[in-house]
């Protein structure tokens, strides 16, 4: 706990104190030298020498009306630091002629003087309390109603206990009935109590309660002597923001919850004109009760008249004439009620003097005083944390304030309040927090910016690779409400290109297997190609390479000659040729397909070996098989089809756009119809040969008498050989050793 002893002077003392009180609340100014907003308590209004709140520039604080102010009234901006540290506080003395009580009473001093607003540097019994030796003795003030305590000032008596005897002194605050010693101490002083001396006991944090108690804590019997007992806090309503009137007696405002109640006794009204009075002024009367209420009410008009007879003051409660029950002004039945039993006939309502301020019926037409409530103007000028701007049109009723904090600060609180009809604001006061997330990390081929060189809140930082190097993650980040960025740092990975793209009849070389920014694709072609385009594409910063891929395209250059080719023709029962042809030029973008080889097996063979120089030509001869199995035995037949190779049947087909053939063995439009003429010579070939058999056998049989001849005279057995698509189908055998006038078709057998 924080507490002060100090001299008589409440200007003098206060400042230290308050430095210890709200230290957290100091400003954070941000440039050397200079300063930012110092920070302004509730109720309060400062002014700069220098608006510029360069240094050297003085602050000076003042109160609104009705306010004390605790702490320095002046602050001076140094090395970009107000001094002396801390904001002062405006605050309200709560205590001032509220109800008191103490243990015992001697020599006539009682509670009540310790708050009737004088003070003496030593004992008087005039003006100081005083109890009698007590073991534990206690003083408290019932405030009415719960406030915010935050600072508790005692100026004592007669001192206690003796030469180099200290003592101990309890503050408590709270809503439980304070004799007992129950209620939150606010603070604990243990020291030298001296005649007329002020101590000085904050609550902090501020305590709320309707009681505050001092208690005195000695070995001994001892008595408490209080002169002056100061309660204050910065969050009640003064009677400065109620309603003025020339004509109003003085001291008879009083506040309570945030409304005003005048009390007017020196021109009794009936209950009529009471009611207009009030209405005329913007107020009304009395319209509502409760226990807090009344108790505020009794002790204001005890206060004012004691016992007086002649007190009685209207309230704003009338009977009901048709059920008989009371209600208020407003309409609303009366349901707390502290009437004197029993209850008359009248119809209207007053506060009895004579019955300790309870409720009595009465004839309204009897002239009484009256009590007007009214609410009240305005809340006064709210509270302005350092670092931060205020903006109102004004601190009436209905207002709206609005904070914004500076930059690398973070507003901890309401944007808005609103001066509410009881006179106070909806919220409590934000905070400008100053956040700062140092300076964010270094990235690997990479580097960062700072937004306006700040790294406070909301503060940004903006990150980029170097050339050749793309980010993975967010580029910009934020400062934080947890004094941190608001993400990982990006990474600067290198830029990959797309693989490649192969060319057909060429090659490509790629340096690691990697395309990374500045990586170089080489390409080359396959004998008898050349190379159309860059022969080198280079992966560039963007993703993309600098060029297209280069084609393959036939040599085109008549003096080359490939060398002669070797035809072999097998020949057997089954017989299969293998055929060797040039390729004329075809289009570059069809790719090569591989050769394919169909053979037939055979027991007996036969080999022709023969030599032909092939057509000149430029491109390098591919080996094409057919894909039909040649299986005639005429030479003519197989010499036609090795001279006439099918013109044209291995040229592969013009492909549209970019389309690429897949590598293997296709065939396009043109070699199949090659194929398909090349089979039907065959087929028609073989159908003639065969015709031209039948008949010479048949004119041989008529000569010989339609005898066949011995078996020395002619082969053993005669085949038709069909042309058949596939090598593995067997082969029809057709027999003629049997003696038939005509020749019929007879049945077909595997071959032997």
């Amino acid at each position: 706990m924080w507490w002060y002893r100090g001299g008589t002077s409440l200007w003098g003392v206060c400042g230290t104190f308050i430095g210890l009180l709200v230290l957290a609340r100091c400003a954070n100014p941000e440039v050397a030298g200079g300063c930012k907003f110092p920070g302004s308590p509730a109720h309060s209004s400062v002014e700069f020498s220098d608006e510029t709140l360069g240094p050297a520039t003085i602050a000076t604080y003042s109160c609104e009306r009705g306010f004390e102010l605790l702490g320095p009234s002046r602050r001076v901006c140094e090395n970009g630091a107000w001094l002396p540290e801390g904001i002062p506080f405006c605050v309200l003395n709560v205590a001032a002629g509220k109800a008191p009580m103490q243990v015992s009473t001697e020599a006539g001093g009682i509670p009540q003087k310790a708050i009737d607003g004088s003070t003496s540097a030593f004992f008087s019994a005039e003006t100081c309390t005083l109890t009698k030796a007590e073991k534990m003795p206690w003083w408290y003030v019932n405030l009415l109603e719960p406030y915010m305590v935050q600072l508790v000032r005692l100026d004592f008596g007669k001192p206690c206990c003796g030469a180099n005897q200290p003592a101990t002194i309890v503050v408590r605050v709270g809503n439980n009935r304070p004799d007992l010693g129950t209620n939150p101490i606010c603070n604990r002083f243990t020291g030298f109590l001296e005649e007329g001396q002020p101590l000085f006991l904050p609550c902090n944090p501020p305590m709320p309660g309707a009681f505050v108690s001092v208690h005195l804590e000695v070995p001994e019997a001892n008595q408490l002597s209080i002169c002056e007992a100061f309660v204050y806090t910065d969050q009640a309503l003064p009677i400065e923001r109620c309603p003025q009137f020339r004509d109003q007696p003085p001291g008879s405002t009083a506040t309570y919850n945030g409304k005003c109640y005048v009390f007017y006794n020196r021109n009794p009204l009936v209950f009529r004109e009471a009611l207009q009075f009030c209405r005329s002024r913007g107020g009304t009367l009395v319209d509502e009760s409760n226990p807090a209420l009344q108790g505020f009410i009794s002790w204001e008009l005890w206060r004012r008249h004691r016992s007086d007879s002649q007190g009685q003051y209207w309230m704003g409660a009338v009977r009901d004439p048709k059920i008989g029950g009371w209600q208020w002004l407003t309409g609303d039945d009366v349901t707390v009620s502290f009437w004197n039993l029993p209850v008359g006939t009248g119809n209207c309502a007053r506060y009895d003097g004579t019955k300790g301020w309870l409720w009595s019926d009465t004839d309204c037409t009897m002239r009484l005083n009256y009590i007007c409530q009214h609410q009240p103007k305005a809340c006064g000028r709210p509270e302005q944390p350092p670092n931060s701007t205020m903006l109102a049109p004004n601190f009436n009723v209905g207002s709206l304030v609005e904070y914004t904090c500076d930059e690398g600060h973070l507003l901890v609180g309401p944007t808005m309040r609103t001066c509410l009809e009881t006179g106070f604001y909806n919220e409590f006061p934000p905070v400008c927090k100053r956040i700062q997330c140092g300076y964010p990390a270094d990235i690997p081929n990479g580097e960062y910016a700072l937004v306006n060189d700040s790294v406070g809140y909301l503060s940004r930082v903006v990150y980029s690779c170097f050339k050749g190097y793309e980010m993975i993650g967010r580029a910009q980040l934020a400062c934080d409400i947890d004094e941190r960025w608001n993400g990982p740092p990006p990474r600067c990975e290198p830029v990959q290109c797309e693989p490649p793209l192969e060319i057909p009849n060429g090659l490509l070389e790629v340096p690691s297997n990697d395309t990374v920014f500045g990586s170089v694709v080489a390409y080359q072609c396959l004998p008898g190609f050349v190379l159309v385009g860059a022969d080198r594409i280079t992966c560039m910063a963007n993703g993309q390479y600098d060029s297209l891929p280069p084609t393959c395209k036939v040599a085109d250059d008549p003096t080359v000659t490939p060398a002669p080719t070797t035809q072999q023709v097998t020949q057997s029962s089954l017989p299969t040729s293998i055929i060797t042809t040039l390729t004329t030029r075809g289009r570059t973008r069809t790719p090569k397909p591989p050769p394919t080889t169909i053979r037939a097996a055979n027991d007996g063979t036969r080999q022709t070996t023969r030599s032909r120089r092939p057509q000149t030509s430029s491109t390098k001869p591919n080996i094409i098989v057919a894909a039909h199995p040649q299986d005639n035995e005429i030479a003519s037949s197989a010499n036609n089809v090795q001279h006439g190779g099918g013109p044209n049947v291995n040229v592969p087909l013009p492909v549209d756009g970019d389309r690429q053939e897949p590598f293997g063995a296709r065939l396009n439009v043109g070699a199949i119809i090659a194929l398909g003429t090349f089979g039907a010579f065959i087929f028609l070939a073989a159908v003639i040969t065969t015709v031209v058999i039948l008949v010479r056998s048949a004119g041989a049989a008529k000569r010989s008498s339609h005898r066949l001849p011995s078996p020395s005279a002619m082969p053993s057995r005669w085949y038709t050989l069909l042309a058949l698509p596939f090598p593995d189908q067997q082969i029809g055998r057709r027999e003629f050793s049997r003696s038939y006038r005509s020749h019929r078709a007879g049945y077909f057998s595997n071959p032997m």
